[in-house]
């Protein structure tokens, strides 16, 4: 087995967990689908050091590439045409040349703001990854770390306002499809 395949292999333990997910998102039908394309994204597009920090699988990362994959599927559903041949109606689905370079551009951003998040100092950086990585809530990360809510709060509130204000030119453009706008 090689490299990928077993880092890979940690993030399918938790596959119950991604099908959750997806079917949070609203999807009933096609939720499996859509997590066997994550893993074919995470195994192209991504490392290692992306995804399993300190042993453990990075939940935020894999949210957000779970929710890129949905709303990809989600997209490409409204681009459904009708196609008449001898008077027969016939359903035609236009492939979204976009697909990939979407992931890309969102790859890009994630990496990016992976790269602004390690020149932070030690607490914040440490306090931002286990708030995006553990799942945890603001009060479940203040009981297990014994630092106060409000601490926790004005924290993270300065660091995603720190994130926003670094990023959101590229985030626009990545919402606007302007993929090779982004830094």
């Amino acid at each position: 087995m090689d490299k990928k395949s077993k880092w890979l292999s940690k993030v399918a333990e938790q596959h119950n967990e991604w099908i959750k997910i997806v079917k949070s998102f609203g999807e009933k039908h096609y939720y499996e689908d859509i997590v066997q394309e994550m893993y074919l994204v995470i195994y192209k597009y991504s490392s290692e050091d992306k995804i399993i920090k300190n042993g453990v699988v990075s939940r935020g990362y894999i949210f957000f590439t779970l929710r890129s994959v949905y709303f990809q599927y989600y997209n490409s559903k409204k681009k459904i045409n009708k196609v008449s041949i001898n008077n027969d109606e016939f359903y035609i689905q236009i492939p979204d040349n976009n697909k990939m370079d979407e992931q890309i551009a969102f790859n890009k951003i994630c990496n990016l703001i992976d790269a602004e998040i390690e020149n932070w100092d030690w607490y914040n950086r440490k306090l931002f990854k286990i708030y995006r990585d553990s799942g945890l809530s603001i009060r479940g990360i203040a009981a297990e770390t014994k630092i106060s809510w409000v601490s926790i709060f004005n924290s993270l509130k300065n660091m995603k306002t720190r994130i926003k204000k670094e990023y959101q030119d590229d985030w626009d453009n990545y919402k606007d499809n302007n993929y090779e706008s982004i830094n």
